[in-house]
């Protein structure tokens, strides 16, 4: 296995994800962002994890009104000798629970390069549940094989 050869093996998930594609499609099952090892996904007014009811979603220059979820990239290892793709990563941010509910969507923590500050929940239960929901549907709908997936902060 190559590089290449494992980009190509995920080039049906990738062009799945831009048919799908949350800023041109207004398709209620287009919740998504390719990129170019990965994807990112969105949330809609009927169509997110648990805890986002009355939130109020703004489209911004997408095709409806969205907040953001989560990012998948390539998890890459090393199987039978060669490095290849061998599990997704996952990993969730929850910002507009942050931005509209801050009291119970963010925490305090401490950094050297920024100091004390607030900063969003990130691998919230609920949106991981969500988001593994949607990434299995979008390998399904490639006809690709879905890897393990493994949540990048450990939640």
């Amino acid at each position: 296995m190559t590089h290449h050869s494992e980009h190509m093996r995920m080039r049906p998930v990738l062009e799945k994800a831009r048919a799908y594609d949350i800023a041109t499609n207004p398709d209620p099952q287009a919740i998504f962002e390719a990129g170019g090892g990965g994807f990112q996904i969105w949330a809609t007014a009927d169509d997110h994890p648990k805890g986002w009811e009355e939130l109020r979603l703004d489209a911004g220059s997408f095709s409806k009104p969205c907040g953001y979820v989560g990012s998948v990239h390539w998890g890459w290892g090393v199987d039978e000798h060669a490095e290849q793709i061998t599990h997704l990563v996952l990993s969730t941010t929850a910002y507009i629970l942050a931005d509209q509910k801050p009291e119970k969507f963010t925490r305090y923590i401490f950094t050297k390069a920024r100091g004390k500050g607030l900063t969003p929940i990130q691998d919230r239960p609920a949106d991981i549940t969500w988001a593994k929901k949607k990434i299995h549907w979008l390998f399904k709908q490639a006809g690709v094989p879905c890897p393990p997936i493994v949540v990048e902060r450990g939640g």
